[in-house]
This record gives structure tokens, sequence and C-alpha cells, in this order.
């Protein structure tokens, strides 16, 4: 093997790193498609997302923040793994086995400090960036579960009651999204007998 200086070693464990993201596989997939969907196929659509309403709605809000924001809210999962949200036992570990994760990369990267500082800044939700990604990523595979008739919510056994208790609250932590939301829950509901097993 030849040597490397330390930073070039560095640059080839965090481009493992990203191989190793792309290998945690989420509970969703994209609409009508045959396999689950992976955190970098997520992570990257949500950036791409918020770059688009950023623009069409106008939001006033630090573009640069919020991909960063879009792409490292769920790093952690490498170590932590993707939490289902209608597993209540997954979910009860979920913030320790995440805080773990996160010291982790602080260790793996330390010349990398503000990604640990983007990751914990995302999980205060103190900003409107935050808050933005963070309601934006709540939104979309409900969307995608929408386009493909609720099968998703089928497969898993998912109840209209269960969707609305968790999603409602997050997503009004920031209007702007909250809008759209309202707009795809109010199809939801009319829909909700062929969409939902219970």
């Amino acid at each position: 093997m030849p040597k490397f200086s330390t930073k070039f070693n560095q640059l080839i464990d965090f481009i493992k790193f990203t191989h190793e993201f792309r290998e945690i596989i989420r509970t969703a997939r994209t609409p009508y498609g045959t396999r689950n969907e992976n955190d970098t196929e997520h992570s990257y659509q949500i950036a791409m997302l918020a770059w688009f309403l950023i623009e069409q709605d106008n939001l006033k809000l630090n573009k640069e923040l919020c991909f960063m924001y879009a792409l490292a809210h769920d790093l952690v999962e490498v170590y932590a793994g993707d939490t289902y949200i209608f597993d209540n036992k997954s979910k009860s570990s979920k913030i320790k086995r995440e805080r773990t994760a996160l010291k982790k990369i602080k260790k793996r990267f330390p010349k990398f400090k503000n990604l640990g500082h983007i990751i914990e800044k995302y999980e205060e939700k103190s900003d409107e960036e935050s808050k933005f990604i963070y309601t934006l990523d709540k939104i979309v595979t409900p969307i995608q579960i929408y386009l493909e008739k609720g099968k998703l919510w089928h497969e898993n056994n998912v109840s209209f009651t269960e969707l609305v208790e968790y999603k409602n609250k997050k997503v009004a932590t920031f209007p702007p999204v909250n809008k759209y939301w309202l707009e795809i829950l109010n199809e939801i509901t009319k829909n909700r007998k062929k969409l939902f097993p219970r």
C-alpha cells in the first residue's frame, strides 16, 4: 500500500464515510419504486427541495446553511441506523444512539469541526434554516406514499391517526412548509379509507 499524507488519508476515510452513508437503507421508497431509498438519495432530495422552495416561495433563508443541514441531518445514521417512526422500541433509544454516533463522527474527523457543529445546530432547531429542513424532512415521505396510493402505509399497518399525531405538531414549527403539509393532509384525509389499512 502506498504511504499517503495524513490529510490524504482523512480524505480517503471521508470518501469511505460517504459510501457508508449510502448503505443506510430507509423505511421509505420512491413512488412506484421497487426498493427502499438510501440516506444519500434522501439527503440529496431534501437539499434539492430546499433550494426549490427557497426560490419558488422567496424564503429569506441562508441557502448555504440549508444545504449543509440537508446534507448532514441524517449522517449520525451511519452509526445509529435509520429509526422507523412507528417503531416505539427503536424510537425510545434514538436520542442515545444518535448522540453516541455524533461522538464517533467527531472523533473520526477531528479536523472537520464544522460538521459536528452543523449536526448539533440541526438537532437544536434554534434557527429558521434548521426548522425549515426539519419540517421539509417530515413531509417528503408522506407525499411519496400518497403518490403510490398508500402502499407503504398498508405494508407497515400504519393508521391515519398515527400519521397525523406524529406529523402535525412537528411540521407546524415552520409555517412556510406547514402550508404544504395541510394541503396534502387535506387530500390524505379525503382518501383515508383507501390510503390506510385502519
